[in-house]
């Protein structure tokens, strides 16, 4: 998921890692609802920087749940599931944790994560209002060890003004790769360019890549998970294209392997850039920033079957909790259509949150038509290792060192070494 959605400067400091987990509740693991009838039972969720109504939403959980106190602590993205990790590994961690969908199933496999099918059944919880992709992306074995609230992917955000003065049609966006490239090559012209991909940031990168793979009918790994696809034609031609655009055609910024998706926003919203692709958390900021800015939004562009990355977040009870009962109240609480969609900073997980009104406008209606396209990535364990080997691979075609076909025969024999150890 993209990662641009962690894109939102820190509200917080990073706190040290032995004093969140000190600060964090331990123990058996009971499932008690509350401690002592005249001490609200105090839970610690632990949330990201970037979800600025999470204390409006936790005060109207205490107000239903006067027995039950929710003590915030946010995080940045920088360094944030590894944290979360160590802190499932020690099972020592706070009640609840805020994840990422594709954080999941490692975190799950470290025993850390609690299963929550038991309660869901309790509660009668309506699993058929959710996004389909949203869920099984929170299965483990059959097991969920999360609920989603969050669901996106990416769309195409593109410049009017550009478009108009470079003769293209800015009613709609380009409909596959080769009008992209042929529409960034009209606009790029001295300091201006037609197209911004981020070249930092594994997530970022990742992201993007993925994406243009699977709107060309490729995957990066095959059916089984146990072995590399990114040499096959459908994903390497993506690959090439991603390289070859800052280096062969260059109508990518010059600082492209300094660039993140924050970086590229920026550019855009100077009007240094034609397109790019992000989601619905970057409309705002640009609006912000250059009130006269002539936006439109289209679908990613797809060369064949239409196809993106679902990315989303989801909310996980630690087994170190002593109070899950209460926990898993709040993420009832918290994945309630109305909650959801005012917590998530792109899009609720629920179906039935899609006739929102904050979803209505002409420039958003795109990127929550396009969830339906939407596709979990495999959920296996070794995933972020994968993605950290292609993104460094990947680097290395940006950087000259390799062809973008050397780079991916290199990259997949690492990822089917790394698939498979048992």
């Amino acid at each position: 998921m993209s990662n641009g959605k962690k894109s939102c400067a820190a509200l917080v400091s990073f706190m040290m890692l032995g004093t969140a987990l000190a600060g964090c509740s331990g123990g058996s693991g009971s499932a008690s609802g509350s401690g002592s009838s005249n001490k609200p039972v105090e839970l610690t969720y632990w949330d990201a920087t970037w979800n600025t109504t999470t204390a409006a939403i936790v005060k109207k959980f205490e107000e239903k749940n006067p027995d039950i106190k929710i003590k915030v602590q946010q995080f940045p993205d920088a360094g944030m599931s590894d944290k979360y990790l160590l802190a499932l590994k020690q099972k020592n961690g706070p009640d609840l944790m805020n994840m990422a969908v594709d954080w999941v199933t490692p975190f799950a496999t470290t025993g850390g994560l609690l299963p929550l099918d038991d309660y869901i059944k309790k509660d009668n919880v309506d699993l058929k209002d959710f996004y389909d992709g949203a869920l099984a992306v929170t299965k483990v074995n059959d097991k969920m060890y999360g609920l989603p609230y969050r669901a996106e992917t990416h769309g195409l955000i593109y410049n009017k003004k550009l478009f108009e003065a470079a003769g293209i049609d800015a009613a709609k966006g380009p409909e596959n790769w080769n009008q992209v490239l042929e529409q960034a090559q009209k606009m790029t012209k001295g300091d201006t360019y037609g197209f911004a991909f981020p070249g930092t940031n594994v997530g970022n990168v990742t992201t993007q890549l993925f994406n243009m793979i699977l709107s060309n009918g490729g995957s990066i790994l095959n059916k089984e998970n146990t072995k590399s696809t990114l040499t096959e034609p459908a994903a390497l031609d993506m690959v090439k294209l991603y390289v070859e655009m800052f280096t062969k055609y260059k109508v990518i910024p010059n600082s492209m392997l300094q660039n993140d998706n924050v970086a590229d926003r920026n550019l855009f919203t100077n009007e240094k850039v034609g397109m790019y692709m992000s989601g619905i958390y970057d409309l705002d900021p640009i609006k912000q920033a250059n009130p006269k800015a002539q936006l439109g939004v289209a679908m990613v562009p797809a060369n064949k079957d239409r196809k993106t990355i679902l990315g989303g977040w989801a909310v996980g009870v630690t087994t170190a909790s002593k109070h899950q009962e209460a926990a898993w109240k709040f993420i009832n609480f918290i994945t309630q259509p109305d909650i959801s969609s005012e917590y998530s900073v792109t899009f609720s997980a629920r179906k039935s949150a899609a006739n929102n009104p904050k979803y209505q406008d002409p420039l958003v209606k795109p990127l929550l038509d396009a969830l339906v396209y939407a596709q979990p990535l495999p959920q296996i364990p070794q995933w972020t290792q994968i993605k950290q080997i292609i993104f460094d691979n990947l680097q290395s075609a940006l950087g000259g060192k390799t062809t973008p076909e050397e780079a991916m025969t290199q990259a997949s024999k690492a990822i089917d070494d790394l698939l498979s150890k048992k």
